[in-house]
């Protein structure tokens, strides 16, 4: 059953802001989710297509570039992740430029609720690229330490984040979000920057870029697993710690993620969303921040 949330009540946006999060179950239909769902499977078909090891199967007269099922992505995510995680990485940069993607934007309930949680009109709302977690079994690669998302966007001053589970329900053994609940409150969060996931992979080509929170500030708030079934979408804060945690079971499972946001209280004049003053990278130009009245 597919529950209308044309707008959040009162109750829903107070717990948004008390909390930091609210996860609205049944939000999207399964004929949206399977568009979203057949958009990614088809972009890393094209991906795989380019790699030698699968262009011999074309040759074969395998036409995977005709793939749909999510166990036809599972076939191609083994391949990239055995011969290119270079490409397994790329392929999210052009998720965004897919026709049934870009619907994710369209959603008039989600442009509806967002508007009211960034207090802006609908009309200036802008969406970040629509990307996929990939939890694949037994791998820390893809994961992320205790973060926030501001740490990735501080330019950014107005944003949401959208998380919700792809192909597959979500659980606290297949790999999942966890939340610190109300971590939002706090300011200037400090991280530590690296490359890797722990020790043993620090510096490693093909890791994630971590902003890790200290664990003695996590340990301070309620940690809340995103359990959620296809078709629930999870809002939270700019700000609020979260993290993702392995995958212990043999299957692979997905969430898609994106960032919501108005431009108004931005500090930077560039286009490009992940604009921060280390890393080289300071958004040129910077503005200083608008003052309140």
């Amino acid at each position: 059953m597919i529950v209308m949330h044309e707008n959040l009540t009162e109750s829903e946006k107070k717990q948004f802001f008390d909390d930091g999060y609210i996860i609205l179950k049944d939000f999207f239909s399964s004929e949206e989710l399977q568009r979203i769902e057949t958009a990614f499977v088809r972009m890393y078909a094209i991906q795989a297509s380019k790699i030698l090891e699968y262009r011999k199967k074309l040759d074969k007269g395998i036409n995977f570039l005709e793939y749909t099922t999510v166990e036809d992505l599972i076939k191609i995510l083994e391949l990239l992740e055995e011969k290119d995680k270079e490409a397994l990485y790329q392929v999210q940069r052009i998720f965004s430029q897919s026709y049934f993607i870009k619907q994710f934007a369209l959603n008039q309930n989600l442009i509806n609720i967002s508007s009211q949680l960034l207090g802006c009109s609908k009309e200036i709302i802008l969406f970040d690229d629509l990307g996929l977690l990939i939890n694949r079994p037994s791998t820390k690669r893809l994961l992320y330490k205790w973060h926030t998302e501001v740490s990735f966007y501080p330019k950014r001053q107005n944003f949401l984040n959208a998380y919700f589970p792809v192909f597959f329900d979500k659980n606290l053994e297949n790999g999942n979000m966890i939340m610190a609940k109300k971590s939002h409150e706090l300011t200037n969060i400090p991280f530590i920057e690296y490359q890797g996931y722990d020790v043993d992979s620090v510096g490693k080509k093909n890791y994630f870029v971590q902003y890790e929170v200290p664990s003695s500030i996590v340990e301070k708030f309620e940690n809340v697993p995103a359990i959620t079934k296809r078709g629930d979408l999870v809002l939270f804060e700019r700000n609020m710690i979260h993290s993702s945690t392995p995958n212990s079971t043999n299957q692979y499972s997905f969430a898609s993620v994106c960032r919501i946001w108005e431009p108004t209280q931005d500090l930077t004049l560039s286009g490009e969303f992940r604009v921060k003053p280390y890393n080289n990278d300071f958004g040129r130009p910077g503005i200083d921040k608008i003052p309140k009245n």
